[in-house]
């Protein structure tokens, strides 16, 4: 009776050691292809973005003590400024950070049509896929893409010339 009790213990000694090393393996694993960068697999084309936004000067109100605000820019006013695939979305989350993203939608990769300001949310005029911009994410919320819209860095830079927001990929 005690053998058969033992080999059920060591059974189950050893399951939970497989499942342990497995659960490892994985988060490594999730942690190597994929979980550092959204933008690995985002399919809106990689392109380059270098914008730098004079806050001081040409964007007095587009301040983090102003609260949650956006700001589209499809037009470069020079001719070194790259804004992206669609153009560019800036924006001030509720976590009071400066976030950017491009303004294609990963569904229906148009670049004529870029996603439209309701709100918190990014609109895909083509599909209707929402973005939520609170926290600086965008990740969809009707569930049309699993993709996020393609995010870009945000540098905000308190130089002599006044606050700039410096945007590039």
């Amino acid at each position: 009776h005690s053998s058969l009790l033992h080999s059920h213990f060591y059974g189950r000694t050893t399951r939970c050691i497989l499942m342990r090393h497995w659960l490892i393996i994985g988060l490594i694993g999730c942690m190597l292809l994929g979980c550092d960068n959204f933008n690995n697999l985002n399919p809106v084309p990689s392109v380059p973005v270098s914008y730098t936004l004079k806050i001081t000067s040409e964007y007095p109100h587009f301040v983090v003590d102003n609260g949650y605000q956006t700001m589209t820019i499809t037009h470069t006013k020079f001719e070194r400024e790259y804004l992206g695939y669609a153009g560019l979305l800036i924006w001030i989350g509720l976590d009071g950070n400066y976030h950017a993203a491009d303004m294609c939608c990963p569904n229906c990769l148009i670049k004529t049509k870029p996603v439209e300001i309701d709100g918190l949310y990014a609109i895909c005029p083509t599909c209707e896929e929402a973005f939520d911009l609170s926290y600086g994410y965008a990740f969809p919320t009707k569930g049309k893409t699993k993709h996020p819209l393609r995010h870009y860095q945000t540098i905000y830079n308190n130089s002599p010339s006044g606050y700039t927001l410096r945007i590039t990929n």
